[in-house]
């Protein structure tokens, strides 16, 4: 099995998926097999009994029986996918990217989508590539975003500067999943050159774009989308989110130490839950 981030060849990348096919249809035994489970099913939204079969780090068959070289009785307790946090910033927390990993898996948290602009800001990419290289150390699967403004206005002066070359450089890296919230947003509607220049190395590299416009309505906020801008978190009303859906865009239901806003949301969300998060 490859470890964590590391890409196979063709070859071993084909007798992997020989060996997860085979697993799946019980010709050989899983690595590891957990018996007598309710699995919770997100997609049908049920309950339904049976095994979870693990092969490689990957999960083979749900349902069933299987069989494997480690088995489990799950006593039929609860099993439920991970909880994906689709936007943090993990130095608000003050802790590393691994202590963090290691107070959130066991409640339930298995991916984070992280922008590491606080600790960019004073460090720069160096600071990024030190976050990436300490989330190899957790079981977390934290996927990260590179800083779109930093600073985080022309008014900051914290030690660092990440222009469009800086930008595009860090997209090159595979690991690095987008752009972070673009927070400049009134820099995207008056379609500043510095601006333009960040959001075409995005689209150059193939990479999504977060967004942050906090207020931003009518034609600004179409501005913002026809920039290629896919998601925001700063809505507050329900009516702010049904805006952005109506556009495309993907809402983030924020409800976190700072800002509170699910109880707001709610209704978006009852109207239109597939496009929210």
């Amino acid at each position: 099995m490859a470890n964590k981030g590391e890409l196979l060849t063709a070859s071993a990348y084909k007798d992997l998926l020989k060996r997860r096919i085979e697993a799946a249809q019980g010709i050989i035994p899983c690595d590891l097999v957990l018996k007598h489970c309710r699995i919770v099913d997100v997609y049908t939204q049920s309950i339904r009994e049976g095994d979870i079969a693990i092969i490689d780090g990957v999960l083979a068959g749900i349902g069933g029986s299987y069989e494997g070289r480690r088995v489990v009785d799950a006593g039929r307790r609860y099993a439920a996918p991970g909880l994906i946090d689709s936007h943090i910033h993990i130095e608000s927390s003050y802790v590393s990217p691994e202590e963090f990993g290691r107070l959130v898996v066991p409640r339930g948290t298995t991916t984070i989508i992280a922008d590491p602009h606080e600790i960019a800001n004073v460090c720069g990419l160096a600071g990024l590539q030190y976050m990436a290289e300490a989330a190899e150390q957790t079981v977390l699967d934290i996927q990260f975003m590179a800083p779109s403004c930093v600073p985080a206005t022309a008014f900051d002066h914290s030690g660092a500067v990440i222009g469009a070359e800086e930008l595009a450089r860090a997209l090159q890296d595979r690991h690095i999943l987008g752009v972070g919230e673009f927070m400049n947003y009134p820099g995207v509607t008056a379609a500043q050159d510095d601006v333009l220049d960040k959001l075409a190395a995005a689209h150059e590299a193939g990479k999504l774009v977060d967004g942050h416009s906090p207020g931003l309505h009518g034609g600004g906020l179409q501005a913002y989308a026809a920039a290629g801008i896919r998601t925001d978190h700063e809505c507050s009303t329900a009516e702010e989110a049904l805006e952005r859906i109506s556009l495309g865009m993907y809402v983030l239901l924020r409800n976190g130490s700072a800002c509170r806003d699910l109880p707001n949301l709610i209704g978006a969300v009852t109207l239109l839950p597939t496009s929210c998060a």
